[in-house]
């Protein structure tokens, strides 16, 4: 990202360990700074603080331990709040041997809460050097083309997942005004 000239990027991560070595990786690239910090409470930063967040992995995690649905809630919440008007949050999910619990129908649920006020995106997209069996029936798509689903998150009845192995991205861009998530109990937001 900065060599494509991003000036203020901010990582953070739960595990002192892994910034303290992002930090040593990276020190000579002043552009990138590193925080320890819960993506459940980022409190540090004040609302719509960033055009966009990207989220490799995090909420795959969160979404295999304890409380899954409200540590979901309280890190979808947290990423509405800090998100301008307008910005965007790029959620990419890589499946690994068949076990994921990213693909639409478990994350739409979690990502389509009206109170994050996010339109949703799903592209699907295959691993490397995957190759459509010869027999295969399915029309050619372009993976640069959003696939579409339905608010539950299921894929239309035509479409074929022909990797089960493919990576799901989400794109979530804010739309309307912030949304005030302070006073709201994960237990009251409604799918």
């Amino acid at each position: 990202m900065v060599k494509d000239g991003y000036e203020d990027i901010m990582n953070i991560d739960i595990s002192s360990v892994a910034i303290d070595m992002m930090r040593r990786k990276y020190e000579q690239v002043p552009q990138m700074k590193y925080m320890k910090m819960d993506v459940r409470d980022m409190s540090f930063f004040p609302d719509d603080s960033f055009h966009s967040v990207i989220d490799k992995g995090t909420l795959d995690s969160l979404m295999c331990g304890n409380n899954a649905p409200i540590s979901a809630v309280n890190m979808l919440g947290e990423v509405s709040r800090l998100l301008k008007p307008g910005g965007v949050y790029l959620l990419v999910m890589l499946t690994l041997m068949s076990i994921t619990y990213g693909d639409p129908t478990v994350r739409i649920p979690h990502l389509n809460r009206s109170v994050y006020s996010w339109k949703i995106e799903l592209y699907i997209i295959p691993r490397p050097g995957f190759q459509k069996p010869a027999d295969s029936a399915s029309s050619a798509k372009s993976f640069l083309e959003p696939v579409p689903i339905t608010e539950k998150g299921q894929l239309p009845a035509d479409y074929v997942l022909e990797d089960p192995d493919s990576h799901f991205i989400y794109i979530c861009k804010k739309t309307g005004e912030p949304i005030d998530l302070s006073n709201k109990s994960p237990y009251s937001l409604s799918l």
